[in-house]
């Protein structure tokens, strides 16, 4: 039980950075100006909220 805690934390934990980097990646899209970096940036924050449902995947295993 103490390790399924143990992992709950660091998967909450990185659930927390994963959604402030999602955050921002979408921050910086919708700034840019520049087309392509738009698109780049686009596809690093599906990809970034493709890794959060992962994780959160992980938590309801966990639990």
């Amino acid at each position: 039980m103490f390790e399924e805690a143990q992992l709950a934390e660091q998967f909450n934990a990185m659930l927390d950075r994963q959604q402030q980097a999602a955050d921002h990646y979408a921050a910086v899209a919708a700034q840019t100006d520049d087309p392509q970096v738009r698109r780049q940036v686009e596809q690093v924050c599906r990809e970034k909220k493709r890794h959060i449902q992962l994780t959160q995947r992980l938590l309801e295993i966990v639990d």
